[in-house]
């Protein structure tokens, strides 16, 4: 890559970055302005448009790259597309991904706050990656002795229904995040307590949820009442 695409590459991500930052601050991206976002990265509005067409461009390319990115890494951490031997898989799964969040705070609480937001195109994006990856994760099920009796249609309804469960939980977590890093008289063990009192609910959670699923049996029929 020469110095050119370089820079170029540099300033698409700056772009990316301003965005996050202003999600951060409780904006909507919808709210996000084509001149806000050009004022944070330094840059006069025209030279938006060497990089993307509109906001709505801008917001698919943050998600396709950056968010699919978030995503891939969580997948590796946890093992998808191999057969795990690790104790507590859920249990570990669990902490896995909210070290994830933590890592990434700006990527998941745009992904949460934007995947029922006003933006047309950052829903689907995100619908997208969300279908993709739980598409891998159904897959990964299939590898895992506990769910090799269920077929490949509930295995893919199964990682759906575990990644919703997932996505609930982060907004209540990125809370405590910036508790910790913003309030500089927070009883730090109360904090941990609250952060181990979340992890273990998340936990139980889980458990019921994959543990249930141990005796689901594809064989049987769902019955629609017509009531």
């Amino acid at each position: 890559m020469n110095s050119r695409e370089q820079k170029k590459l540099q300033t698409r991500h700056a772009f990316f970055n301003a965005v996050l930052d202003l999600c951060m601050t409780g904006q909507s991206f919808g709210s996000i302005s084509l001149r806000q976002v050009t004022r944070e990265v330094g840059v006069v509005p025209t030279a938006f448009y060497r990089h993307f067409d509109d906001m709505e461009k801008l917001g698919q390319a943050l998600v396709e790259d950056e968010m699919g990115t978030a995503l891939s890494v969580l997948g590796e951490r946890l093992q998808i597309g191999r057969t795990r031997s690790f104790d507590r898989q859920i249990a570990k799964s669990i902490q896995l991904f909210f070290q994830s969040i933590d890592e990434h705070p700006r990527y998941w609480q745009f992904m949460v706050s934007e995947r029922f937001g006003g933006s047309e195109a950052v829903r689907n994006a995100i619908d997208n990656q969300i279908k993709l990856f739980a598409k891998i994760v159904g897959a990964d099920l299939g590898l895992q002795p506990a769910f090799a009796h269920i077929d490949d249609y509930d295995r893919q309804l199964l990682a759906i229904a575990g990644l919703n469960l997932f996505m609930s939980w982060i907004m209540d977590w990125l809370d405590l995040t910036y508790s910790e890093q913003f309030d500089k008289d927070i009883d730090k063990k109360a904090l941990e307590a609250k952060k181990q009192e979340q992890l273990h609910r998340c936990t139980r959670q889980a458990q019921m949820l994959f543990y249930g699923a141990e005796n689901w049996k594809s064989s049987e029929q769902t019955i629609l009442n017509d009531d």
